[in-house]
This record gives C-alpha cells, structure tokens and sequence, in this order.
C-alpha cells in the first residue's frame, strides 16, 4: 500500500532512467484534475538534456520546452471525468491536445488507471525501454490509501507475449474510443506504444517469481463476467466501492478464510446476509481516515464531479493464497456487478509468488501484508443503521445526472471571433439541460467561477488571446437541500482559435513582477520544483505565495542561500535580470524595488572571500 502522494508516483513513474529519455507516454484515468497533468511536462522539462543553466539563460526557451514535453504525455479520461480546476488558469490550453475524453463502448464508466511510458536510449544501440504502471489512483491529487504495480522492460524481437497481449490490446483500443478523432498522427504513436508493450515479458516485482500479466475489462462492447485468475484456500479483497455481486464472485474464488477491506458507508448498504461469507470483515480507522478534500469521487459510486474528493481507502487488490503461492492481483476494478459483469472498461494485473520464507527471500502471503502493518490501520466492522435517504434527494440527484448526460451528449462548441484587441469566445449548441429545476452555469476554466453565466443558445465571454480555451467549466444545481451541485469540465470543439495563441499564453507566464518573482523563485530551487510554480502560482497578481512581495526578505534570503551553495547557479540568473532591464517591458517585469534586492546580493557577493 502506498501513502498517498500522488506528484511522487507521477514523477516516478515519467522520470527517464540514466541514459534515457521520455519519447511517449500514455495515461489513463476515470477522473483527471487538470492541474495534475499540468505539472507533469513541468516534471519531464525537469530532466531535459540541455539542463538549468541552458534553459535559464533564454525563458522563452524554457515555455518552449514546457510545450514539446506536454507533446510527450497524452492522457485519456472519461468524458465526465475531468474535474473543474480549483483556480483559473490560461496554461490549461497547453493540454488541450493532449487530454482525450473517451467513452467506454458498453455504455458503463472508462475506468482504468494505466499509465505505459516510452524511453529512448542514448546509446542508438541499445533497445528501448517501456514502463507500465496499474494503478488505482486517478491523475488527481486525491490523499488516499492506494496501490500501484509498476514494472520495467525492453521489447522483445518479433512475436508479442501472452500475458502483454491484453495490455496491448487495451492501448490500441483507446483511439476508437474517444468521442472526438484523436489526431492521426498521435493515434499512430499510440498504435506504436501498443505494438511495443505487447512485446514486452514485464517482470514482477522483486519477492515475485511470475511475469506480470494483464487483464483488460469491457473492451469488447459486451457483458461477461469476469473472474481473478487465481483460486485457492483463502482470500484477502480490498475495494472502497463493493455490491452482492462482486463480493459473491470473489468469495468463490476460495472455500474459506476470507478477508474483506472496504468503506463503512458502502458496507452498510449491502443486504444484511451479504457479508455472511466473509469471516474477517474490516473498515479503516478513523486515524488513517485523513481529511476529505474538495474535489469529485471516484469508483462505482457517485460520478467524479459530485461531492466530495475521495479521501481514506481507494485500493483495489484481491489476493488468493492456494498451497504455497499467493496471487495478488490489482488494478482499477472494485467488487461491483460494472466492473465484474457490467459495461464499465478496467485494467487488472496479476503476480505470483510464494506465500512464506524460501531461500532467504520474504514470502508476499497475506498475513505479512496484513501483519505487516495495514491491519494495524483497520478495525473491524459494526453494521450502523442509516436512515433512508429522503426521496426528493434521490430524485433530485437522478435529474442531475440525467442533464449531465445531456450535456455530454449536446453537441456544444466554442467558437472564437476577434473584436479589436479582445475576442469574443462563444459556447453554442443544442445541449437542452435546464429543464425544470436544473440550472446549468458554464464558463472557461481560464477565467474564474464568479464569471460563470447561465448555459443558454449562446454564452458569451469577451477575453484577451491568452484567455481563449476549449476546456469549458459547468456547475449543474437544484433547489433542493443535501444535493451537492455537479461539477464538470468538458474539452469542446472549437472553431476560430488564432494560430498564436500559444505563444500568447506563454508570454503571459512572464508579464508581471509578481510572476516573474515565482518564476525565479522556482528556478532558484532548480527545476524538480517548477512544477510548484505552475500549481500554486497565481495567475492575476498578488505576492502572497512568496510572503514578502518583490522587496521582501524571503527573497533575499534565497538568492543567498543560492549564491553560498553554488555562487555559479545564479550566473544565468544575472544574464537574465540584465537582459530584461534593457527593456521598458523588462523593467516593468524587474522594477527597480526587485533590481535593488539582486544589486544587494551581487555586492555581497563581491565582497566574498575568494579561496
């Protein structure tokens, strides 16, 4: 189980080995926070091959680099998934064609977490390298209780591997299902990386002895039910969401000794005689709970932009012991008749290895997991009577669900006129959801929420070029007390965008003191903590993410530190500062109060004994 953090598994699983590089990477989520995925082209600028010196002796080389990685990653999510941004921001149109929403083809929910990433080598002699993760964190920052298998390997020759093959598969599959053309030549990358990992043997996990092999879920437009590959004596499950149906499938998979990890709300709603085959039946403890955050839910329940974030437990693993071997098996599906028997699309993965001690090697049995410190987490679980739910909230909450479906399916676009020095962006379609008591609300996700307007024929924003987007926020309401608003984010077509957009909005990053004081505080802490700068900055002005502004003496403080640590880190930083001082624009980004800060630390440094 891993604690949750979910900028580390991102970073992990992108950052290139030693003499490797990121070529292409694929991502897929049920749910996607924009911000997320933002900061990772930020991570694989990080360990670009031209390093920090180069970069920072020309900015506009470095929003340059920013694009081209964000070309690398491309990210494919459930058309009602991506979640609206906590904050405005004009960089989200750098993911715009990078961010595929897809639709799963039995109509149930795209759910996998997958993420299968390329690396050149260096040497045109060696072969490349492929890296699969499944996961069942989303592309969020979600604080939760996950697991994730990871492994490492190089294609082999010609003839694809039985166990890779429904990884393959499933990468190949993605391009039909998206609900917009994916651009041909991206389809084509994505059709390469399948072909790849489908010829790669991925290895287990060290304490493991199998290959890692695949399962992929719903891809064939029916329902059958699936099965673990494994059967045996006993069983440990651990899912968030459960139903009679998934818990009946995995207690087959053993005649006794079943374990069973899961959410106090979900567990109270089974029938009482659900749990009657499960002997161990275990809840998280309040402690290990955390604190829910803002944010949507994911899993079987309810949709990735109502209530909630997910916050406690979101592992999804069966493990089956039989003799002395132990499967474990992991991956996006929970206990649930969408996931065993349903429409939804999942991803699994399956290793064995031996349950106790052999030749010195830790067994992976399940009462070292549960031993080992996660039953220390659980207690266990007293069915609390809830009362039902009022009926108006249960309706209200199906006509939301009804006018998102709606929406999805409305055939809304943006369109963009220019009108002198700003442009007119234009939201239009046939979306019919405001009926009755639904409101609908609907602005850019590079403006703020308090902009919104009602969703009618035609909604309308006035915007500078920097500004103009096709990612498109909607809030969808009732009137009715204890029904959470539905948020989501939908990535529409558009006509009209100028040519240089881009450039507009990489131009942006730079056009203030107070950006320019996040900028540099960012590359003053090397480039692993860009991505902080894109996350937490705040587009509009303001100094409060730095504390003390642009005269400050947190600033002064980390040219300091930086130019006593490794006075030669600051020399591109000072080419910088001198070039744009040669400008009026320049001195508007450095005013004078910022140049005194840097002429007080130069003259330290001046002053500094040479050895």
């Amino acid at each position: 189980m891993l604690a949750p953090d979910s900028r580390t598994i991102a970073f992990d699983l992108l950052r290139a080995p030693s003499g490797y590089r990121l070529d292409f990477a694929v991502l897929t989520a049920y749910t996607l926070d924009l911000e997320a995925l933002l900061v990772l082209p930020l991570s694989v600028v990080a360990h670009l091959d031209g390093g920090l010196e180069e970069l920072l002796t020309d900015p506009l080389r470095l929003h340059q680099a920013i694009r081209e990685a964000g070309d690398r990653v491309h990210a494919f999510v459930d058309e009602k998934g991506i979640a609206v941004p906590r904050g405005a921001r004009s960089l989200y149109a750098m993911l715009e064609s990078s961010v595929h929403a897809v639709r799963a083809p039995s109509g149930g929910a795209f759910h996998p977490k997958v993420w299968v990433a390329r690396f050149n080598a260096a040497d045109e002699k060696a072969q490349d390298l492929m890296r699969v993760a499944v996961l069942s964190r989303n592309l969020t920052f979600d604080r939760s209780w996950d697991v994730a298998l990871a492994s490492e390997a190089s294609p082999r020759a010609r003839r694809r591997v039985g166990a890779s093959r429904p990884l393959g598969d499933f990468l190949s599959a993605l391009p039909g299902l998206a609900a917009s053309p994916v651009a041909p030549d991206v389809a084509r990358r994505v059709q390469a990386l399948a072909d790849q990992a489908a010829r790669c043997e991925f290895p287990s996990p060290d304490g493991f002895d199998s290959r890692v092999e695949f399962h992929a879920l719903g891809l064939s437009g029916g329902r059958r039910t699936w099965r673990p590959p494994s059967s045996g004596n006993r069983t440990l499950a651990v899912a968030p969401f459960v139903n009679r149906t998934g818990l009946d499938a995995v207690a087959r998979l053993s005649a006794g000794g079943r374990t069973l990890v899961s959410g106090q709300e979900e567990l109270d709603k089974l029938p009482e005689d659900a749990l009657a085959e499960w002997e161990d039946v275990l809840v998280l403890s309040d402690d290990a709970q955390g604190e829910p955050e803002d944010g949507g839910a994911d899993g079987d329940g309810p949709g990735p932009s109502t209530g909630a974030r997910p916050s406690g437990l979101h592992a999804k693993m069966i493990a089956v012991e039989h003799w002395h071997d132990v499967t474990w098996t992991v991956g996006s599906a929970n206990l649930t008749a969408a996931a065993f028997a349903g429409g939804n699309v999942e991803v699994m993965a399956s290793v064995t290895g031996r349950k106790g001690r052999k030749g010195g090697v830790t067994g992976q049995g399940i009462d070292r997991f549960l031993d080992g410190g996660f039953r220390s987490l659980c207690v266990p679980y007293h069915r609390t009577e809830r009362p039902p739910e009022d009926p108006r909230v249960t309706c209200a909450r199906a006509r939301l669900e009804a006018a998102r479906d709606a929406l999805v399916d409305g055939g809304l676009r943006v369109t963009c006129v220019s009108a002198g020095d700003l442009w007119t962006l234009t939201v239009e379609g046939d979306a019919a959801v405001s009926a009755g008591d639904v409101e609908v609300a609907a602005w850019p996700v590079s403006i703020a929420e308090d902009q919104a307007r009602p969703l009618a024929d035609r909604s309308s924003w006035r915007l500078p070029v920097a500004r103009l987007t096709a990612f498109i926020a909607f809030r969808l309401s009732v009137p009715v007390r204890g029904v959470d608003d539905v948020r989501l984010t939908l990535r529409l077509p558009a006509e009209g965008m100028p040519a240089d957009r881009m450039h507009h909005v990489l131009r942006a990053l730079l056009d203030s003191p107070e950006k320019f004081l996040r900028f540099l505080r960012a590359l003053l802490g090397g480039l692993d903590t860009l991505p902080d700068w894109a996350q937490e900055g705040r587009e509009g002005g303001g100094t409060a993410f730095w504390g003390d502004g642009s005269g400050g003496e947190t600033l002064l403080e980390d040219l300091l530190r930086a130019a006593s640590r490794d006075p030669d880190r600051l020399k591109p930083v000072r080419r910088l500062i001198r070039d744009l001082r040669k400008t009026e624009e320049g001195r508007r980004i450095v005013p004078d109060d910022l140049f005194g800060v840097w002429t007080a630390v130069e003259e330290a440094l001046a002053r500094e004994p040479r050895p």
